[in-house]
């Protein structure tokens, strides 16, 4: 896929907000994102809680879920090792929920792509 491409591409948005344009599994081929059905999508999150519950409600992420206000108070997708990891690497996923929530999803999918990020970084 070409860059001009992937900076306008959706389907790079996961379930929970990162951004699969930038991640090293899927540059390499590794991986296809979360939202396909090959045994090659979502690797290395098999065991993510937050890719079956969009697919049960039939949403494109977090972003449109009427069920919490945040998804700090979702506990899918907000787990204790999801937050202790995002402290030790300065990121914050919500944030790109947020971000989609605010902004849409084609702005997002921009920002990201310029940025190089996977997630939102908080810290330097």
């Amino acid at each position: 896929m070409k860059s001009a491409d992937k900076k306008s591409d959706l389907h790079l948005i996961s379930y929970c907000g990162f951004y699969c344009g930038a991640c090293p599994k899927y540059r390499k081929e590794e991986c296809l994102g979360c939202k396909g059905e090959s045994p090659r999508c979502a690797v290395g999150y098999k065991v993510c809680k937050v890719r079956p519950c969009c697919i049960e409600k039939g949403i494109s992420s977090c972003a449109g879920c009427d069920v919490y206000e945040s998804v700090k108070d979702c506990k899918k997708y907000n787990p204790l090792m999801i937050r202790f990891g995002q402290f030790i690497t300065r990121t914050n996923r919500r944030l790109g929920i947020e971000m989609i929530k605010e902004k849409g999803e084609a702005e997002f999918v921009r920002y990201m792509f310029d940025k190089n990020w996977v997630t939102v970084k908080t810290g330097k």
